[in-house]
């Protein structure tokens, strides 16, 4: 701990992901964009990238639990009657010809991750587990519009690591919400992944200046030598908590 303007600043590596106040959020790690055959693969997307970072999340997650930590999982959440969809959030996703440049080929905010399908799902791979707490979200970042603030500070949490899809997207945006919201903020880097080659470099390029971003090995190997016990764990459930 340091001590900068009169402020006491989390200094070492250590101090900044201690268990005791360090959350791990997992970003849109759903069927429809993960799965083979969800959406982004029925249209004809390479999800194999955003395949590859399911077993680093699997061991951040597994560290986590082992220290006691709250995992929060953010599902992206599209409703059938498209009620939640802005017209500024359509315009976003759409194909934007009349700009004179396609710049998409397909429109995943609007046909995909629909409430209670199996797409929306998160993968079984990373299935949330009972304690867990699960954060529905209508936009990019994790922060608009949701209750994540409140399930973070509620749990006494100073510090997230980011882990999920889509890097120059849902990721970015979460992270830049987290730093918004006066959150120490961490990214994982084996962690973060996208379909787009190309996002995923603009996106990294720009997590890597602001924020720090430990490997998977080095966050689990920090919190098993900080030997928090699995019995201060927040209060066991008998199913995953979801936020309204």
């Amino acid at each position: 701990m340091r001590i900068d303007f009169d402020t006491k600043i989390y200094d070492s590596f250590e101090e900044l992901l201690d268990p005791s106040h360090t959350a791990v959020i997992v970003v849109d790690m759903q069927n429809d964009l993960v799965s083979r055959e969800g959406f982004l693969d029925k249209v004809g997307e390479d999800v194999s990238a955003n395949r590859r970072i399911i077993e680093p999340i699997r061991t951040v997650i597994n560290g986590a639990r082992q220290a006691g930590m709250l995992i929060v999982y953010i599902q992206y959440t599209m409703d059938t009657g498209h009620a939640l969809a802005t017209p500024a959030w359509v315009h976003q996703g759409g194909v934007l010809e009349y700009m004179g440049e396609r710049k998409r080929s397909y429109r995943v905010e609007m046909e995909a991750c629909f409430e209670g399908t199996w797409g929306w799902e998160v993968i079984p791979e990373l299935a949330p587990e009972p304690g867990d707490v699960c954060v529905r979200k209508n936009n990019m970042g994790g922060f608009w519009g949701t209750n994540l603030d409140k399930v973070l500070r509620g749990n006494g949490i100073d510090t997230v690591v980011i882990t999920g899809t889509a890097t120059h997207g849902c990721v970015l945006d979460t992270a830049v919400g987290a730093a918004g919201n006066d959150y120490y903020t961490v990214y994982a880097r084996d962690c973060v992944a996208t379909n787009d080659p190309k996002g995923h470099e603009l996106g990294m390029a720009f997590l890597e200046q602001r924020y720090l971003g430990p490997s998977a090995e080095e966050l689990v190997t920090c919190w098993a030598s900080a030997a928090k016990p699995v019995a201060a764990k927040r209060p066991t459930e008998t199913t995953a908590r979801r936020s309204p």
